[in-house]
């Protein structure tokens, strides 16, 4: 009877412990993405790292105002912020975020931000979806709108497989599909649009 009392407390005890370990290990898989990254020394594209309280945030499950940043295989420049991001707790490789805010500077000198609503964070492949009212401005005077934006964090590849709305230089356009990529024989970064194109021309004085 005594054993089995034993073993009945330490089930307890065990109990309570995973729930306090569990969200604690989810989150910091999840800060793997956000918190663990090479610090960017660009002056121009650096921005300040938000203090983060694992221990305040882990009853929440969530991180407050956490940021990345890093360099691609191709040398540009990334940096990603949100308002809080929350780990997936039944896939330790996945993450949601809210009120993210996206910057790529590339090596051709252009520069591209982003905003959504919301992002799902694949962490495994590196990649980045936003979600919901994402908007695209480029260095180039192009503002877009979209409603999904795939950022591939690796290598600083956009695509917006949705339709896309955008305004700049030449007038309004609308397309099917977005994908911004560095031309391999150039190197510059270009902004294809594609599927159903539509330009209402505006022509410059």
């Amino acid at each position: 009877m005594a054993e089995m009392v034993r073993v009945g407390m330490t089930y307890s005890r065990l109990v309570a412990i995973l729930k306090v370990a569990l969200p604690l290990i989810a989150l910091g898989l999840l800060s793997t993405l956000f918190l663990v990254s090479n610090r960017i020394t660009d002056s121009t594209a650096s921005i300040p790292f938000a203090e983060v309280d694992l221990a305040q945030r882990a009853r929440e499950q969530q991180i407050t105002a956490p940021f990345f940043s890093g360099r691609t295989t191709a040398g540009h420049l990334v940096a990603f912020a949100a308002e809080s991001a929350r780990p997936n707790l039944e896939d330790p490789t996945r993450s949601s975020a809210t009120k993210m805010d996206a910057r790529i500077d590339f090596t051709d000198g252009s520069r591209i931000n982003m905003t959504s609503e919301t992002a799902e964070i694949d962490n495994g492949n590196h990649i980045a979806t936003l979600l919901g009212d994402v908007q695209i401005k480029s260095s180039a005077g192009y503002d877009i709108r979209s409603q999904e934006l795939i950022a591939h964090m690796r290598d600083g590849r956009l695509l917006s497989p949705g339709t896309v709305h955008s305004t700049g230089p030449g007038g309004d356009l609308t397309a099917g599909r977005l994908e911004v990529t560095e031309d391999q024989a150039t190197g510059e970064t270009t902004l294809f649009f594609s599927e159903g194109v539509k330009l209402i021309y505006e022509p410059v004085d």
